[in-house]
């Protein structure tokens, strides 16, 4: 059996072991090291096993990761998002649709000091979800809401998936960090227009509050949240005015969120010990997945499948553009199914470099893939953002929350056209930053 035979039993042997809902790391570290051996011989494949995941993560641009984890983990726990609502009620509650504005403009300032989707969801759906239904918003259209955009989190910086992707593909995370600001405002500027839209047409999907707010009042709800604005400003300007490497704005940011948790919640010990843990937790996983993708891209690249995918696609006699279209229809597909951090993990080390010789660039690129694992979460029958809206909302059902989400998903779709369409959205402030 020749080894490219070898590495694509090998992937149908993953995909297999994934059906079988054998956590990600396993599946990869084993069929990795059972390839490895079938093509090079069981010494080489020790070998690979003792060295690869050690080399792998002991080196210091990973430890972004963990800083980042922290500091939303900090910031989580601190209630912030509480303030940061109220903050957004005052300022466009007397918008048809105010509470549902409320939440996503909450859900996207939160998204600047925190980097994971799904922490964002679970923190929107036990703050926001409750205040919305208060004050009148139809249950699904909250649930909804809820569900797409703590999403967003993944696309504004910082982003823990911006951090993997530039860890498979080695592209630059400065600039893939700046991309994601203004796909991000789109998007949520996106969901703003559709909740008015529908709202001007149903009223009674969520009431006007009728509350008379003076600028006075607005601008007094600032101070509840000016720690927060600092924070991410500071992390963001940062990277994007070059003072900060990304790793040392992730530690400025895990600093900054502890200090802004202690001051603005007065939390004790404990509680930061456990927001510690949480972070420590998701790290250890993050990197567990990280050392099983290395000793999996091993045994890909002995087998040429990764060169010889890359050649099949370039020689296609069609535009770039329909190849481009093609592999995200692919992910909107493999996102139905399949946890996308894992999908990336396995598709990524094949399809990056046949897109790399198409001519795209990187930065942009990865802005479409992390449009598409915020699309993989909302997108049924196994998106994680349903479940975890249904796991804290008590009395709505997975079809409630779908229906909810069905209007926001077809945003996602539009914006993401746009962005395929249109890749300025994404490079401008990466080759302005760049000074070119």
């Amino acid at each position: 059996m020749s080894p490219e035979q070898i590495g694509w039993l090998g992937l149908g042997g993953m995909l297999f072991l994934l059906a079988l809902r054998v956590p990600v790391a396993f599946a990869m570290a084993l069929v990795g090291f059972l390839g490895y051996a079938a093509v090079s011989g069981m010494t080489a494949a020790y070998k690979v096993v003792g060295m690869v995941p050690y080399t792998a993560i002991a080196t210091y641009g990973f430890s972004v990761v963990p800083l980042f984890l922290i500091m939303g983990s900090f910031l989580s726990r601190a209630g912030l998002v509480s303030d940061l609502f109220q903050m957004a009620r005052l300022w466009v509650g007397n918008i048809p649709g105010g509470l549902v504005h409320a939440t996503i403009v909450a859900g996207s300032l939160f998204a600047a000091a925190s980097g994971s989707g799904l922490a964002a969801t679970t923190v929107l759906a036990t703050v926001c979800v409750p205040e919305m239904r208060k004050g009148g918003v139809d249950k699904v259209l909250a649930c909804g809401t809820a569900a797409c955009v703590g999403p967003i989190d993944q696309m504004i910086p910082p982003s823990i998936l911006m951090v993997i992707y530039c860890i498979i593909t080695g592209a630059s995370l400065g600039k893939l960090l700046i991309a994601g600001i203004l796909p991000g405002v789109l998007l949520a500027f996106g969901f703003m227009v559709l909740t008015y839209i529908r709202v001007r047409r149903n009223p009674t999907l969520a009431p006007l509050l009728g509350e008379k707010v003076s600028w006075r009042q607005r601008f007094i709800s600032l101070k509840n949240i000016w720690g927060i604005l600092v924070l991410a400003i500071l992390v963001l300007g940062g990277i994007y005015t070059g003072i900060f490497t990304p790793i040392e704005a992730g530690a400025i940011g895990a600093c900054g969120a502890f200090f802004l948790a202690i001051a603005t919640r007065g939390q004790n010990w404990s509680e930061l010990a456990t927001s510690l843990l949480d972070a420590a937790k998701v790290t250890g996983m993050i990197f567990l997945i990280i050392a099983s993708a290395f000793i999996f891209g091993y045994f890909l690249a002995i087998t040429r499948i990764p060169s010889n995918v890359s050649e099949f696609i370039v020689g296609l006699a069609v535009s770039p553009i329909w190849v481009l279209i093609g592999v995200m229809i692919m992910y909107l597909i493999i996102g139905c199914f399949v946890d996308m951090v894992a999908a990336l993990f396995i598709t990524l080390p094949v399809i990056f470099p046949a897109m790399m010789k198409l001519g795209f660039d990187p930065i942009w690129f990865g802005v479409l893939i992390v449009m598409q694992c915020e699309i993989a979460l909302i997108s049924p029958p196994f998106g994680l953002a349903l479940f975890i809206v249904k796991g804290v909302v008590k009395d709505v059902t997975l079809g409630e929350v779908i229906r909810g989400i069905s209007p926001f998903f077809i945003v996602d779709l539009i914006v993401l056209a746009l962005y395929i369409t249109f890749p300025e959205i994404a490079l401008f402030l990466p080759r302005t930053m760049m000074g070119k």
